[in-house]
């Protein structure tokens, strides 16, 4: 649900997102490890893994305001929401991989990097969670091709506040998480955490086209 403007200046920062990663990667003089201060090293592709994520959240909000179908008294809430949401994220991912980046070239700080990354990345956490907490509050609006088709008035706002309710708590395991596990082990856990979170898109998936089945056959016979 992000207008023109917010699509560029989020573009611009997965933009220099991947010139940062792509610049580091070809300083290495290793380009089979990235090196981080007083940690194991890490594989140097981790940092495509913040544009990329970035580029994902942008995606999906464009690719909604493209199927949008309701007034602009209802689409005006959800580009505000959305419009936050795709800046700070973006921004927030810039400044973890800029911490990322300045630990493996091993300058000296006045504060603890280490600390600095992990306080980043569970702030990021935080601000995902109230905006997905605050989905529930918005109006509901039909898309033009959504998988399951309408959902109407009943199971389409049930389908948000569950959604809403299972990505909450996603989160909250993930921030606890990540605040529980040494710093190495929380790196290398990123991959199950993405394919815990393309499971949970699936099954919204899955539930939506029952949904729609329902809500085609409730019509049915009313009309009948």
């Amino acid at each position: 649900m992000i207008d023109r403007k917010t699509t560029l200046a989020s573009a611009a920062l997965i933009a220099l997102m991947l010139v940062a990663a792509a610049w580091r990667i070809y300083m290495l003089n290793n380009t089979t490890s990235l090196p981080i201060e007083n940690e194991a090293p890490l594989p140097p592709l981790l940092l495509f893994f913040f544009p990329a994520c970035s580029a994902l959240v942008v995606g999906a909000l464009y690719w909604e305001s493209l199927g949008a179908r309701a007034d602009d008294t209802k689409i005006r809430p959800w580009r505000k929401w959305a419009k936050s949401l795709a800046i700070r994220y973006c921004g927030g991912m810039v400044l973890l991989e800029g911490v990322v980046i300045v630990r493996s070239l091993g300058i000296d700080t006045a504060f603890d990097l280490s600390v600095a990354c992990r306080s980043l990345g569970v702030l990021l956490a935080i601000m995902c969670l109230l905006a997905i907490n605050q989905m529930p509050k918005l109006p509901w609006f039909e898309r033009r091709v959504a998988p399951g088709g309408d959902l109407g008035p009943i199971y389409g706002p049930r389908h948000m506040r569950t959604q809403s309710k299972i990505k909450v708590v996603f989160m909250i395991a993930v921030i606890s998480y990540s605040l529980a596990a040494p710093q190495p082990l929380a790196w290398h856990s990123t991959p199950y955490i993405l394919l815990a979170a393309a499971l949970l898109v699936c099954w919204s998936i899955i539930w939506r086209i029952q949904l729609g089945r329902k809500w085609k056959l409730e019509r049915r016979a009313a009309r009948g």
